[in-house]
């Protein structure tokens, strides 16, 4: 149950920053704000469900790679399974449960909602931002990532059906691998908050959380290696796609240098 904490901290470093500093208010109301932001939130849905039918050269591109990419990685999927289920450890579950938690839609939700409040509370827009931010890359995210998994109905590793077991629109659990979900929402969370705090050592540890999600549902026998593959790459492309629509001022002004004595981290104002 780590990764609540991790959200706490997240949260409580955001609002601590807000209670400290006076800027980017608004004079509109908050029945103003909210109508303001639902509207966004269904312009950016509507936007990313329909960016298909606009893409252009390069992202038909990197859309071309992900799919090659995730049926290239079925050739691994067993071999991955065997490998997993063969590195079994305490100090593997440990790290793999903070994966597994990081990945659920309630724990990144949770952390939406509380920097949205915050930042209204505090009448900070960039927090308030970040917050809807989250909220609507888990959701958008998470509805196509239900939809895909329904449409090709692949079988779960422990049903024994094997990777390539596809029975076409399916609503039970057993058949619902492709893509895998705590992969997408970790990944939807970690592109938000990376993009938002703007700071390449923050980044790096989100991403690399997100990866111990997405490797923690091979560990634990519930996706096969490409099931992850596909769910970070539908996470990252939502995230990144609602983040990088918003206002361009990161949330915060982060620091994080190398120090003798570890790693020096200041808020730059």
């Amino acid at each position: 149950m780590r990764a609540p904490l991790v959200a706490v901290c997240l949260l409580t470093c955001c609002l601590s920053v807000a209670a400290q500093t006076d800027t980017s208010r608004s004079g509109a109301s908050l029945g103003q704000i909210l109508s303001s932001d639902i509207s966004t939130g269904l312009s950016d849905a509507g936007r990313i469900v329909t960016a298909p039918l606009h893409f252009n050269a390069k992202e038909w591109m990197v859309t071309a790679g992900v799919v090659g990419g995730t049926a290239f990685l079925f050739t691994f999927d067993r071999t991955a399974r065997v490998e997993a289920a063969r590195n079994q450890s305490d100090a593997a579950h440990s790290v793999f449960n903070v994966g597994r938690e990081y990945g659920r839609e309630i724990y990144g939700l949770s952390l939406a909602g509380g920097l949205y409040a915050g930042g209204i509370a505090f009448q900070r827009t960039d927090i308030r931002t970040t917050g809807r931010m989250l909220g609507e890359s888990i959701v958008i995210a998470g509805v196509i990532n239900i939809a895909l998994k329904s449409l090709f109905g692949r079988s779960r590793p422990q049903t024994g059906e094997g990777p390539y077991e596809f029975r076409g629109f399916q609503t039970s659990n057993e058949h619902l691998s492709l893509p895998s979900g705590h992969s997408t929402v970790a990944f939807s969370v970690s592109s938000v908050l990376a993009r938002r705090i703007g700071n390449p050592y923050a980044s790096a540890a989100l991403y690399s959380l997100a990866g111990v999600t997405a490797l923690s549902r091979v560990y634990t026998d519930d996706h096969w290696i490409s099931d992850t593959f596909l769910g970070a790459a539908i996470g990252t492309a939502v995230g990144l796609s609602v983040s990088n629509r918003g206002e361009e001022t990161p949330i915060l002004g982060l620091r994080i240098q190398p120090s003798l004595s570890g790693l020096h981290v200041e808020y730059l104002f």
